[in-house]
């Protein structure tokens, strides 16, 4: 299936960004929810690119908390920055952040939160398909697991989006074909300590299980470190859901991890900012929904995946690309 394969589209009405000369620079902030790998090397691509194109890119980190991410808002606010991207805290606090911004009249545009009823309020959302994104993991853990025990370690409930893995897991799982058996399911928190310990009182409860399916590559790490312990390297598959992280393909070198779907942050970043930049230039109809780039990653295929941490040549090149094209519908408004 598509998800499959990197999914930068080729987009076919809006013309590639040129370099900005660094007197007509602009300024954009970049706000993270949190202190997280992901949003940092999202961050640090979103640096280089504003370099390359002279402009002039502020940060800010909420620390998960979104009375500070509001305040954030209204600093950048204050300084005057052209547009905002945004790793929003969580989805309660995306509508104050757009009317902070809307009031100000300065675009904003979201890398994950979306919600359709908020999509004609900013310059955009990027994201991974959610509730499809588990189903490729779930079909290849089928095709290796034809039947057996398999279980599932979930990221932080309550969001929606490791509801969402962890059912279209299952949607997968079921499409290959397999008789494999989910007979545990435990919220991880997208912590690998707390992986560590969900996974050895898993492997207690069941000694014949076949695999595990983890949320993400942080988790991964904590699992396999549990895995190893029992002696069990090799004998349970393990499987993380997101990311494609530095550390999660380091496991699949060394042959503890099966299978990551990276979801680079870097890549996607400097997208999202250039479509920003667009947006605030007036060059890119503002609204739109665009699917974040992803692989599935194997030991077949490590060499496509994307940096989190890229150099400013790898960079350079993706803002050589043609701007990601929309998709229309948007999920939700079919």
């Amino acid at each position: 299936m598509t998800g499959y394969r990197l999914k930068l589209a080729i987009a076919t009405s809006v013309a590639a960004l040129t370099v900005a000369s660094n007197a007509n620079a602009e300024t954009f902030a970049f706000m993270r929810a949190g202190p997280d790998p992901f949003y940092q090397y999202g961050m640090e691509a979103v640096q280089m690119a504003g370099e390359a194109l002279g402009d002039d890119i502020v940060t800010y980190n909420a620390n998960n908390d979104s009375t500070q991410e509001l305040a954030n808002i209204q600093d950048a606010i204050t300084r005057g920055v052209d547009g905002i991207l945004i790793y929003a805290v969580s989805l309660s606090s995306e509508k104050a952040a757009i009317a902070q911004a809307q009031r100000a009249n300065v675009p904003i545009f979201f890398e994950y939160g979306y919600d359709p009823a908020l999509l004609d309020k900013v310059a955009g959302f990027m994201q991974i398909d959610v509730p499809t994104f588990g189903i490729p993991v779930g079909e290849f853990i089928g095709e290796q697991v034809p039947e057996g025990k398999v279980a599932i370690i979930s990221g932080k409930l309550g969001r929606g989006d490791a509801e969402a893995y962890s059912e279209g897991f299952k949607t997968g799982l079921a499409n290959s074909g397999s008789k494999a058996e989910v007979v545990a399911e435990v919220p991880g928190d997208w912590n690998r300590q707390t992986a560590l310990d969900a996974t050895s009182q898993i492997l207690t409860a069941h000694p014949d299980l076949k695999a595990i399916y983890v949320h993400n590559d942080d988790m991964a790490v904590g699992s396999s470190i549990a895995i190893e312990r029992a002696g069990k390297t090799g004998e349970v598959l393990l499987a993380s859901g997101t990311n494609g992280a530095p550390y999660g393909l380091d496991l699949i070198k060394e042959g503890k991890l099966a299978v990551s779907y990276a979801n680079p942050p870097s890549s996607a970043s400097v997208m999202a900012y250039r479509l920003l930049k667009g947006v605030a230039a007036g060059e890119v109809e503002p609204g739109h929904y665009y699917e974040a780039p992803s692989l599935l990653v194997t030991m077949d295929n490590m060499d496509e995946a994307q940096p989190w941490d890229p150099t400013p040549e790898q960079v350079t090149e993706w803002l050589e690309l043609p701007l990601a094209e929309p998709v229309v519908p948007a999920p939700g408004q079919e």
